[in-house]
Parts: C-alpha cells; structure tokens; sequence
C-alpha cells in the first residue's frame, strides 16, 4: 500500500482493523483458542481443550473490540502520525535532491515553486490541525488531497527538469542562423527546423508544467484560506471548503497526470 493512501478513510479503517488484529492482547487469545481446538481435534474435546477454545476466542473477541472501538481514535492517530513523519521524510529527500539539480539549470520559477510549495503545505497543515483533530475523517481526507497536490507538483518540477537538460543540448541562436543561410530549397532545411521545432514544443511543455504547479498552489492557498474561515461542527468542514477542497482534488488528478505523462 502507498504511503498516501492511508489517508483515505477506508484505508485507515482497515489500518486500524489489522493493528487490533495483531495487538497481543487479541493474538494470544486467538493462539490459545486454536491450541485448544488442535488438542481437542487429536485428543479430543475433553474440558480443558474446551475450555482453551472458549475462553481464547472470548477474550480475543473481546480485546478486539476494544481495540478496534475503544481504541479506535488512539490507534487512527498513531498510524496517520507515523505516514505523515514518513512521507515528510521522502519529501525532504526529494527537496533536497531537486534543489541540487536546479542549482544548475536555468529555471528559477521551478527553484521558487519547490520552496512555494513546501510552504504553502505545511501552513495548509497547520491550519488543518487547528480545525480538526488527527483522528477526523475529514482530517484525513483533506490532508490526502494536499498531499497529492504537492507530490505531484514535485513530480512535474523533476519532468521540467529533464525537459529543460534536453533544451541545453539544442543550440537555438546556432540552428536559426544556418536555416537563415540556407536557399529555400535546400535539403538540410526540413531536418534543422525539426530540431527547432522540438526546442519550442519543449519549452512550451515546460511552461505548461510550471503554469499547472501555479494554479495548484493558488488553489492551495484557497483551500487554507476558506479553512481558516471556516466554522467547524461535529468534524464537518462547511460547504465553501468542502467545494474548493474538492477543487483542489481535480487540480491534484490533473497534476498527476502531466507527471505521469
């Protein structure tokens, strides 16, 4: 499972379900209960094989539903904590790395928005935390959606990247004035406006890729600043939010699919 998709709430359900499942105070249990049932399947159900079978799956039965309801708060946190350390770990790997690359490429609006992004983030998160506790669905569900949006934003700075390193081997100012010495007719002037042709069909990928990364950030931006506004009750965000986060979710899928591209 990737770390993302603990965010989702069915995912954190079933996270919490295995966490129960294998809490020692349910796993012993259930070993006993089985112990009792194999000494009983070959020396047969006397009353101490049954009494190991009955009061093991009792008591797990039990533990597991305290555990998976009691419980069930205290374990969703722990489990959404430990992703989110996680996934902040990667990310400042993936900072780190990307920032060494641009260092010497020429593109500052990609160098901007990898610091533009990691702000504008841990301020959604911030505010976030203040509005609803760790344990919310909706917590979850929102911090899923800005964590997309920000992957993906860094996906699509690597792929301008690559892009930009391929523009660095085309000699542009070189190419326009051999086409411009070149008779109409000559045979070579097909193959050079090619290679020009793939530079600016390049350069405008590019500048897609970072236009997309700034409406995402701009919709980031949106969806902290409704939060903050926002009157919280019974874990439910208002239906202003809710309509930017869904936007920002659709910012998010567009991104992922440019950077998978």
């Amino acid at each position: 499972m990737a770390e993302k998709d603990l965010f989702q709430p069915a995912q954190i359900r079933r996270a919490v379900a295995q966490k129960a499942a294998v809490s020692p105070f349910v796993l012993y249990p259930a070993v006993l209960s089985g112990l009792g049932a194999v000494t009983g399947a070959l020396f047969g159900f006397g009353g101490l094989a049954l009494g190991a079978v009955g009061l093991g799956a009792v008591t797990a039965v039990t533990a597991f539903a305290t555990e998976f309801g009691w419980r069930r708060d205290e374990h969703a946190k722990h489990i959404l904590m430990q992703a989110t350390r996680r996934m902040e770990q990667r990310r400042q790997q993936v900072i780190t790395g990307i920032k060494q690359e641009l260092a010497g490429l020429d593109l500052p609006l990609a160098a901007e928005q990898v610091d533009t992004f990691n702000l504008k983030f841990s301020t959604f998160v911030a505010v976030l935390s203040d509005r609803f506790a760790v344990t919310e669905l909706t917590y979850a569900r929102y911090l899923g959606v800005a964590e997309q949006v920000y992957l993906s934003g860094l996906d699509n700075i690597r792929n301008a990247m690559i892009a930009q390193k391929a523009l660095g081997a085309v000699n542009v100012a070189r190419l326009q004035q051999r086409l411009a010495d070149l008779a109409a007719d000559a045979p070579e002037r097909a193959v050079l406006q090619s290679r020009l042709d793939g530079f600016s069909t390049t350069s405008a990928q590019i500048s897609e890729l970072l236009l997309l990364n700034e409406k995402a950030l701009t919709q980031l931006d949106d969806v902290t600043q409704r939060l903050a506004r926002t009157k919280v009750e019974r874990g439910m965000a208002d239906s202003d939010t809710e309509s930017a986060i869904a936007e920002l979710h659709r910012q998010g899928l567009r991104l992922a699919e440019y950077a998978s591209q």
